[in-house]
């Protein structure tokens, strides 16, 4: 993998019960971004794996893009 990308890969999913389909994503992390993820582990103990890094990124990245909407 080139250490400049990211690879996203994405699934639609259906409930048993419903029959709702729901999108599902996989991020596959490497080169620098993963650098970047073990970093942020490594310096803030509260993060246990990538998916709390990645969930608090992606909240935050919502967040401000909705701040930028309201403007």
């Amino acid at each position: 993998m080139d250490n400049n990308t990211v690879t996203i890969l994405n699934e639609e999913f259906e409930n048993d019960k419903t029959g709702e389909k729901v999108q599902g994503i996989t991020i596959i992390m490497d080169g620098k971004l993963k650098e970047v993820v073990d970093l942020l582990m490594k310096n803030n103990p509260n993060y246990k794996n990538y998916t709390e890094v990645v969930r608090d990124a992606f909240f935050r990245g919502i967040n401000t893009m909705i701040m930028e909407q309201k403007r």
